[in-house]
């Protein structure tokens, strides 16, 4: 089916109830394939989300929050072998043995909690990369934590380099392809205002760090783009109030207020010299960055951009409904759009490069940091986070090729897997799916330059899985 043909809105109930129930370890094994698996697909597709919702009569306060697990995916010879395990943070090792929640996060207030059990410990639940052979999974609280490759046992926590007061590290990292770096960011939030670290990895192990950057704004930032002279870091109007926080008159989500009027404040910072231009444009919440490159003198990032956040942020929120079972509020439609930034003159354009409902763009990983041609995203047909197609778009000519699951299946972000030897963003795109209908989550692969013929393979689980938000394919 087609995502492009227009469908009528159905309930989703079951399909809301399924994505916020717990999971659990899985041991290896081999899983079922419908379809053929490409002959030249072979490597490891590591995942990471959350998994914990409930314990005792406690439930989190919305789908994103909750303890990460990560799973692996392997494909060889046509064949698919699979795993999960929880990382074992300090949280997660207590909070496992006395069988309740300890500690708020970053959703949710722990009643009646002393202060200290109010502070939001790290759950390793959002991004997995692997990095110079370490595999890292990363929350929005440092620290994040080392995981083996192959057994997903939790090793230690993470040293990235960043200053060791920075606990509001960035889950999102970005990969820059000319040099083979890692750049990984963190923000400081005080009384006084809002301060940036960046450190770049080099593949032979040494660390460069950006000296801290001063921003205009305390903004709640989960993602930031990079080219390798520049960090790009939009910082919408999603204002950060740090009293009501430490005061405990709210958690973190409840200490954020949305100020469309004052727009984003876009920064461009350089590496080298921690050197920032700032630019302005029109208020739009932003999630996550496409890619970013320079090209003829301009600096050029597209992402996925909401007019308003309502499927996130205020009453009735769709990503807090969901764990009562109910739609909620959707919000706007996260379009795909691009800003071109001219450093030399001091100017930003934006332009919408599709108005429909993306989220989780991506290009093909060897583009990081430099010129795509294809963005690949999920797709919904309505409004809100919950997305049941996978899309590529084509950046010249707006071309948008699509395929539908339909409304009883949840599709995540699609990652690229390289075709080996084979021509720039020929490749294939793995997504995780829930099916309600078979009442199973599931892989499915798309050949990435004829996505809307849909998947050429599946592989099922057997049963369902929440969501997982990010992920990374390793070729082997």
């Amino acid at each position: 089916m087609d995502a492009n043909t227009p469908q009528a809105a159905t309930p989703r109930a079951p399909l809301y109830v399924e994505l916020a129930r717990n999971t659990s370890d899985r041991a290896e094994a081999e899983l079922s394939v419908e379809g053929e698996i490409p002959a030249t697909l072979s490597g490891v597709l590591y995942r990471n989300g959350p998994g914990i919702f409930l314990r005792g009569d406690l439930t989190k306060e919305m789908i994103l929050d909750g303890d990460g697990i990560i799973q692996r995916l392997e494909f060889h010879s046509g064949h698919a072998r699979y795993s999960r395990r929880f990382v074992r943070t300090p949280k997660f090792i207590a909070e496992a043995a006395a069988n309740c929640f300890l500690w708020s996060s970053w959703t949710t207030a722990l009643p009646g909690a002393r202060k200290e059990a109010q502070q939001v410990l790290s759950q390793a639940g959002i991004t997995t990369y692997l990095v110079n052979e370490t595999l890292y999974a990363l929350d929005e609280v440092a620290p994040g934590f080392e995981v083996d490759a192959d057994t997903l046992e939790t090793r230690r926590a993470a040293k990235l380099g960043l200053p060791e007061e920075d606990r509001s590290m960035r889950a999102h990292a970005r990969y820059l392809v000319e040099r083979g770096d890692w750049l990984f960011a963190s923000t400081r939030m005080n009384p006084h205002g809002m301060s940036i670290d960046l450190v770049r990895h080099r593949a032979n192990g040494e660390r460069i760090v950006t000296p801290t950057i001063t921003a205009p704004r305390m903004s709640y930032l989960h993602d930031f783009g990079a080219t390798d002279r520049y960090a790009i870091m939009i910082l919408q109007p999603a204002i950060f109030d740090p009293s009501r926080y430490m005061s405990g008159l709210a958690t973190f989500l409840g200490s954020i207020e949305w100020r469309p009027s004052e727009g984003n404040v876009v920064l461009l910072v350089d590496l080298a010299t921690d050197k920032t231009q700032r630019f302005e444009a029109p208020a739009s919440w932003v999630w996550h960055i496409g890619n970013a490159f320079e090209q003829n003198e301009e600096v050029i990032i597209d992402f996925a951009g909401y007019d308003d956040p309502g499927h996130f942020l205020g009453h009735g929120a769709q990503l807090a409904a969901v764990m009562r079972g109910e739609d909620g509020v959707r919000g706007a439609a996260g379009h795909l759009r691009r800003y071109t930034i001219t450093p030399h003159s001091g100017r930003l354009a934006q332009t919408i490069m599709s108005d429909g409902n993306f989220e989780f763009p991506s290009s093909d990983p060897r583009f990081c940091g430099i010129p795509h041609r294809r963005l690949y995203a999920t797709r919904g047909l309505q409004p809100g986070m919950l997305h049941s197609a996978i899309a590529a778009l084509d950046t010249k000519t707006g071309q948008l090729d699509s395929f539908d699951f339909g409304l009883h299946v949840n599709v995540l972000e699609p990652i690229f897997a390289p075709q080996r030897e084979g021509k720039p963003e020929e490749g294939w795109l793995i997504t995780q799916t829930l099916d309600t209908k078979r009442g199973t989550s599931g892989f499915a692969i798309l050949d990435a330059s004829n996505v809307s013929a849909g998947p050429v393979a599946t592989v099922q689980l057997g049963e369902t899985m929440p969501i997982s938000f990010h992920g990374q394919w390793v070729a082997r």
